[in-house]
């Protein structure tokens, strides 16, 4: 029940509207709105005006009075016992609940927030029985499975274009969460990102699975910068720092670093190479990775590929790029009615009638200069003891015809220690041993040129490989493919010998005692192929973070084992951290980090070389 009692001047309803209980202190100059309906009195408190008409309409949705209007210079609210009715002059009087979306709207600021004003009630929708309320900057939507939540901004437009909760994003399931550059929303059917006006979206399925995985804005991929893409059966998505595509025989798959650009140049999926069919993968003194049309090598800043054909198959039969050919030096390259490619090791020749072979460089350069005489290759060039030889369709190619030997046999004979290349190391040269820590321009090669040892007789890194843990590529463990004599160590005397191993046995596990074994053992053979060089193990690059504690720690058990075998030890624990170096996933940093990280090691190598 309620009283109703007739006010006839202005003045008296200006009191009781800005000296009701619980009213804020009367503004400067309060704004009252236009009564429309009579004054009334209910559980001891007075409702009237504009927000008489709307709680009269709406008394069993909203109840009875918690307390008397208060307004400001630009609004009056009130509050009852199941919600708050707000007016302005521009949007009228509207209902907010003490339900969810009125907590929403609560923790925005209510209307002093960014949403400002409700401009009208909420509303159930067709859509999994969800309700929306609209506000002047933007909208608070709320279904029974993902709870209350706004839009608004640049998101708001874009939410708005893909047709809002019916559109292929469906409900908001979170508010904007702040990211590198920008911000995110998630909803039911992706998430969208906004930086710098920009707005792009990662939808359901495996591509944006894959990017969560990996920390999403957090990881080495970024912000994306283009939306989801269908293309011959595949899936595709462009990033800051990356390409992700997914095909349903290959599953998802990364492009990053310096063969994203060549993909990216190349026209992605859509150009010659199609989708990649794996991630990278080590290769000596570089990465490599494999897509539908061929394969890409990235060495030292430059990229070529192999494409599908005789010449790709006759490589990958030889050992790819753990043959004698070594990694490609240039593209396939039409050439006399066929194809020839350039590599470390030699060069490959398709001729249409003879079919593919592999032939010496020196005797290509002369081939070249006069096809006419020799013609295509009938062979693959062998060597020996009366030179190297070449069979073409007209002639035959000899070079290093070998020299009378001395009269009087040298005073040492080679060395049986170890299967050393024909490579001779000088007092300048560095030999790397180890794993993916030394792709590309590594930090432990920058510190070894600081040094003054200027020339890479030798650059073995292994991804996969430890002291105690195998690698395919390597054929065996880091000790048992040395101990196998399956390593291209080269003669001679090198200046120094850095070995940097340890991170793949603190991921997968090892038992110190084991690791212990492996290293010792792997440090007494390389004492035993050079004994005149300076033999300088490196420990497990890590940063200071929990993720990497094991890191830390089998770097703390080698530092150890290295003082008792009397070998030098360089610990590198934290020092990825201590560089603030930049990462691509959790274990390999980019070009970046290892030039952050080198400034640093070079002063710790320095004082292990007593400089």
């Amino acid at each position: 029940m309620f009283k109703m009692k007739r006010l006839g001047a202005v003045a008296v309803t200006t009191f009781v509207l800005c000296s009701g209980v619980g009213a804020l202190a009367p503004p400067a100059r309060a704004v009252v709105p236009p009564v429309a309906a009579p004054m009334v009195l209910v559980a001891g408190y007075t409702v009237d005006g504009q927000t008489y008409i709307k709680w009269n309409a709406n008394r069993a949705l909203l109840g009875n009075p918690l307390g008397n209007k208060s307004c400001d210079g630009i609004s009056c609210s009130q509050r009852f016992q199941k919600g708050s009715v707000i007016w302005t002059q521009k949007t009228g009087a509207r209902i907010v609940l003490d339900d969810a979306m009125g907590a929403r709207y609560a923790a925005t600021g209510w209307t002093r927030g960014f949403l400002g004003f409700p401009t009208g009630d909420a509303g159930g929708l067709s859509v999994r029985g969800g309700k929306l309320q609209h506000f002047q900057n933007g909208y608070i939507y709320w279904s029974p499975a993902t709870g209350a939540h706004a839009v608004f901004g640049g998101i708001k437009g874009y939410y708005a274009a893909n047709q809002y909760e019916r559109g292929f994003l469906g409900y908001p399931t979170s508010g904007e969460t702040a990211v590198p550059n920008g911000i995110r929303q998630d909803f039911e059917g992706g998430k969208v990102f906004w930086s710098k006006g920009r707005i792009t979206t990662t939808t359901n399925g495996s591509i944006q699975t894959y990017y969560e995985q990996r920390g999403g804005a957090l990881s080495f991929l970024g912000l994306p910068t283009g939306n989801k893409t269908a293309w011959k059966g595949g899936y595709s998505q462009s990033f800051e720092r990356g390409h992700v595509t997914w095909l349903p025989a290959t599953g998802v798959q990364s492009v990053f670093g310096g063969i994203k650009g060549y993909y990216a140049a190349n026209g992605y999926e859509r150009g010659f190479l199609g989708y990649p069919t794996s991630g990278e993968t080590a290769v000596p003194n570089g990465v490599r990775q494999d897509f539908q049309g061929g394969k890409v090598f990235w060495s030292k800043g430059q990229l070529f590929t192999t494409t599908n054909g005789s010449i790709q198959t006759y490589y990958e039969q030889k050992g790819g790029a753990q043959s004698s050919l070594g990694l490609p030096m240039g593209n396939k390259t039409a050439w006399q009615g066929g194809y020839y490619q350039r590599f470390q090791g030699g060069m490959i020749l398709w001729g249409p009638t003879t079919g593919v072979r592999s032939i010496d460089t020196g005797h290509f350069t002369t081939l070249e200069s006069n096809f006419a005489k020799y013609g295509w290759p009938t062979g693959d060039t062998w060597k020996d003891g009366a030179g190297t030889h070449t069979r073409f369709q007209k002639g035959v190619i000899t070079t290093n015809v070998p020299v009378a030997p001395p009269a009087t046999p040298p005073a040492t004979p080679p060395s049986s220690v170890y299967p050393f290349t024909p490579v001779t190391a000088t007092a300048t040269s560095v030999v790397l041993y180890g794993d993916s820590q030394l792709d590309g321009d590594s930090w432990s090669e920058q510190g070894a040129r600081a040094m003054g040892f200027t020339d890479q007789a030798s650059h073995l890194a292994y991804g996969g490989m430890g002291y105690s843990t195998a690698s395919v590529v390597a054929g065996g463990t880091g000790w048992t493919a040395v101990q196998n004599g399956r390593m291209p160590f080269p003669g001679g005397t090198p200046g120094v010998v850095l070995v940097s191993l340890g991170g793949n046995d603190a991921t997968s596990g090892k038992p110190d005692a084991q690791v212990i074994a492996d290293s010792t053992a792997l440090w007494a053979k390389l004492k035993l192929m050079y004994p005149n060089s300076r033999i300088i193990v490196n420990g497990v690059m890590s940063r200071s973070d929990d993720s990497h504690v094991q890191r830390r720690h089998l770097d703390e058990v080698l530092a150890a084992n290295a003082a008792r075998q009397g070998v030098t030890f360089i610990s590198v624990a934290g020092l990825a951290s201590a560089a603030n170096a930049e990462y691509l996933d959790n274990v390999h940093m980019s070009q970046e980090g290892h030039n952050a990280v080198a400034r640093l090691y070079t002063a710790k190598l320095a004082a292990a070389l007593g400089r």
